[in-house]
């Protein structure tokens, strides 16, 4: 009786061991959602420039409707409000004294089991109107021996995004796309 007693309370210790809290990270894809929802509803006009290596830049305009399709590239974002991806990531802040900007850097725990390798929030210190991010940049990549692929992702909150897509296949030159949707520049 004795020793089922002990066995109990040593299983009854171990499993009522506290786990690590779980990380909470801030939601930069909930960001941009607000942003394209902010974006349905307004009257702004969403101009597109493509740019493809050095040529000039195309200009167009595209409708308010095509502007969810447009920014799909930002939807690959992880979600690190979910604790179980935030799980597969670090958290890094700064002050960066030139910007006036808090940097917020969140990097994979393991880069070679995840696409994108940085995530940063760049948020503007305001005692009265409170802290608030001011752009979000992440960085994509990907390769194997079809090619490398790097995508770097820029969203200036209430004013454009930008995407910035350099390809290379084996034994070929480098491509640089870059787009970007502007609506309050």
């Amino acid at each position: 009786m004795r020793s089922f007693l002990l066995i109990s309370s040593l299983l009854l210790l171990f499993a009522c061991k506290p786990s690590a809290p779980a990380k909470k990270f801030i939601s930069a894809t909930s960001l941009i959602e607000q942003q394209i929802r902010a974006i349905d509803t307004s009257l702004y006009s969403i101009k597109k420039y493509t740019t493809v290596d050095s040529l000039p830049a195309d200009t167009s305009y595209i409708p308010r409707e095509d502007f969810r399709k447009e920014v799909s590239a930002f939807f690959k974002l992880p979600d690190l409000s979910d604790p179980k991806v935030a799980a597969d990531f670090n958290e890094e802040t700064r002050f960066d004294d030139l910007m006036k900007r808090v940097i917020i850097s969140y990097t994979p725990v393991n880069p070679e089991k995840q696409s994108f390798q940085r995530i940063e929030l760049f948020v503007e210190p305001n005692m009265d109107a409170g802290d608030q991010v001011r752009t979000i940049l992440a960085t994509r990549r990907s390769g194997d021996r079809n090619g490398f692929e790097q995508e770097e992702l820029i969203w200036q909150m209430d004013r454009s995004c930008t995407s910035i897509l350099t390809t290379q296949k084996p034994g070929g030159f480098e491509q640089i796309r870059t787009i970007k949707l502007s609506w309050n520049e």
